[in-house]
């Protein structure tokens, strides 16, 4: 039956929705053209505010080489920047400036990282949201967060999601803090990335492929991280299929991680929630138990000095992700009944004394973690001394020292 009041309305609200539809373009234009103008004119010491609202940007804010800028919205669910529409450019927002502080306010759906920050001092993000509204495609961005070369950087009460790589990602730099953190729905929840003095914790990583790497990898410009802290924090329920960009390392990370050390030195593991995760709650392992070959010469592709202590783990009950090269590994080895905590058992043959046992500041110490199966895997002779004796690892390192960060 037709009924004239409907079709009024409806009519209405189609004509309305064709006259708001330019108007919204328009604004969104104009807004982007007056915002770019601040990011290209900004003075140092200068606070951008962001009003409240939803806008659409169709290119990148670039900020270059100007010193302590602050770009604040009203609320992180009050201002929000999406670049879905996103024509040029491959991040959102980029900035090469020391001091730039990034707070109270949402970026999402970039086309490549949401912010990325590189080759500067005393990085800020603070009650930021970022990610993407698709979750777990690999058509994502790598990197939500991503300050790279950078010293002094602070990641604090932020939001992240559905990065194809890692959410929270720091790369190449020193003095790193990322604390208090939500991390959700990414491949790797919290990566730390070739660097020295970073402390992570109070930080919730839940529901990503894996919940928190550690890895130093081949062929960067800084090499050999070293001296991360990794407590208070939660890591649960982290068993998201892998979504990774196939041949990244991130994409050999089995869904159903906790925490992976890879080829890193002098990392503590403490005082955390490890739980429900179906492949492996912590694992720490060299680059060579990938098998992927490399050519730098200066590179550390072993993990010594790591020390896992005091944990709360609690072991998922579902089957071991075995469709990536880490989880064949696993499976190879232990079926679908793989140890709650896992040593490769590869040591560089720098880290032995003279006597052939390992030098202590490289040991590497598994303890108190409740009631726990471990494995040292011993790949470096194949599994042949493959051995579940934990007593042997039940040791303990100097603590670290807490980052101080210098503003």
């Amino acid at each position: 039956m037709f009924k004239p009041i409907t079709f009024i309305v409806g009519f209405a609200l189609l004509l309305a929705s064709c006259n708001n539809s330019p108007k919204q373009a328009a604004n969104n234009e104009q807004f982007e053209k007056e915002l770019q103008g601040k990011f290209i004119n900004a003075k140092e010491g200068e606070v951008i505010e962001l009003p409240e609202g939803s806008f659409q940007l169709s290119r990148p804010l670039i900020l270059d080489g100007v010193k302590n800028v602050t770009i604040r919205g009203k609320g992180k669910d009050k201002t929000i920047l999406s670049f879905k529409n996103q024509k040029d450019g491959a991040e959102g927002i980029r900035a090469t400036a020391d001091g730039v502080v990034f707070e109270d306010f949402t970026v999402l759906d970039a086309k490549g990282d949401c912010i990325k920050v590189q080759d500067a001092n005393n990085v800020t993000f603070r009650r930021m949201k970022m990610g993407w509204t698709s979750l777990h495609d690999p058509k994502n961005g790598s990197y939500a967060t991503y300050p790279v070369g950078c010293n002094g950087v602070l990641i604090e009460d932020c939001e992240v999601f559905g990065s194809s790589d890692a959410g929270i990602y720091v790369g190449q730099s020193k003095n790193i803090i990322v604390r208090k953190n939500y991390v959700h729905d990414n491949v790797a929840g919290i990566e730390i990335e070739n660097s020295i003095d970073a402390d992570v914790y109070e930080n919730i990583s839940e529901n990503n492929t894996g919940g928190m790497l550690v890895f130093d990898l081949p062929d960067l410009p800084v090499k050999n991280g070293s001296r991360c802290r990794v407590y208070n924090n939660k890591f649960i329920n982290n068993n998201v299929p892998n979504f990774a960009v196939k041949g990244t390392t991130v994409a050999e990370i089995p869904a159903g991680t906790g925490v992976i050390v890879m080829a890193t030195n002098q990392c503590e593991i403490f005082n955390n929630e490890i739980a429900n995760n179906n492949s492996v709650s912590a694992a720490v392992v060299s680059y060579t138990s990938l098998g992927r070959p490399f050519k730098d010469t200066l590179y550390d592709p072993y993990s010594g000095g790591i020390s896992i202590y005091d944990n709360r783990i609690t072991p998922g009950t579902g089957k071991p992700d075995n469709t990536v090269v880490f989880g064949k590994l696993f499976e190879a080895i232990f079926g679908d009944k793989v140890p709650d905590i896992l040593f490769d058992g590869e040591i560089n043959p720098a880290y032995r004394g003279s006597n052939g046992t390992v030098k202590e500041e490289y040991r590497i110490c598994v303890r108190n973690n409740g009631n726990v199966t471990f494995c040292n895997m011993d790949l470096a002779n194949k599994g042949k001394g493959k051995s579940t004796d934990a007593s042997k690892f039940d040791c303990s390192l100097p603590a670290l020292t807490a980052v101080k960060l210098n503003y």
